[in-house]
């Protein structure tokens, strides 16, 4: 199919999204981006008949595939190589339990972190959100920010007690990560999986990779409690393998 068959619904922002991007490209599919902005995206979601509400969406033909796990499914089904599921059932298994931890303890509790603080500065939550998208979203967005912040922090449950609890969960996770790594390049077996590819995703934010596609703030720009977080991890192993596989396998 060619690139205007294949459709990638999303937030740029969003480093869910960022796992469907690095699948298309990974599996070297040309696609088209159409970038949406939280609150405003709901529109398109229903009138794709989407059984969630959640970004990104892929529409590859007649179909519709929800949720980046869902879209790395779909995309080893259609083009098997090169493979980002083990053919090995139990390494399979394991790269998808996996892929369940670092959505749940990384991209949930990471996502909640980080905007508690980015919500808190609304030029710089515009210019992030709003990143090459629309005009009309943009104009929008000039008039309901407070409108739909209010509905994001409500949506992803963003309260100071929350993304407190939130930063606790991270660390558990990164500890988790840093231990696995002592040993192995890879997280599943001997070579890149989606298990590698949803950490790496997942933990961008944090990280910033220069190979990612999303124009990060400085770390200058960032608010001080982030650059904080960021600066005691930057040596840590999972922040190293995290650059690694960027630059391996995103380049």
């Amino acid at each position: 199919m060619s690139r205007e068959d294949t459709i990638l619904y999303q937030f740029p922002i969003s480093h869910y999204c960022e796992k469907a991007r690095w699948t298309l490209a990974f599996k070297g599919l040309p696609y088209r981006l159409v970038n949406l902005a939280p609150g405003l995206h709901l529109r398109k979601t229903r009138k794709m008949g989407c059984g969630a509400t959640s970004l990104p969406v892929l529409r590859h033909g007649g179909q519709i595939v929800q949720g980046s796990d869902a879209i790395i499914d779909y995309l080893d089904r259609i083009q098997p190589e090169p493979r980002l599921t083990p053919l090995d059932p139990a390494e399979a298994a394991e790269a998808r339990e996996w892929e369940v931890f670092l959505d749940r303890e990384i991209g949930v509790h990471l996502r909640r972190y980080f905007y508690h603080y980015l919500l808190a500065q609304p030029a710089m939550a515009k210019r992030m959100i709003l990143h090459d998208t629309s005009f009309s979203i943009r104009a929008i967005y000039a008039f309901a920010f407070p409108a739909i912040r209010r509905l994001m922090r409500r949506a992803m449950n963003i309260r100071p007690e929350t993304a407190e609890k939130s930063r606790q969960r991270l660390l558990e996770a990164i500890d988790r990560l840093n231990q696995t790594l002592k040993n192995r390049n890879y997280l599943v077996g001997d070579r890149f999986s989606r298990a590698d590819m949803s950490a790496a995703a997942l933990l961008a934010p944090l990280c910033t990779p220069p190979e990612h596609s999303f124009p990060f703030p400085q770390e200058a720009e960032m608010p001080e409690v982030l650059r904080d977080f960021r600066a005691a991890h930057r040596q840590e192993p999972f922040f190293l393998w995290t650059l690694k596989l960027y630059r391996e396998h995103r380049g």
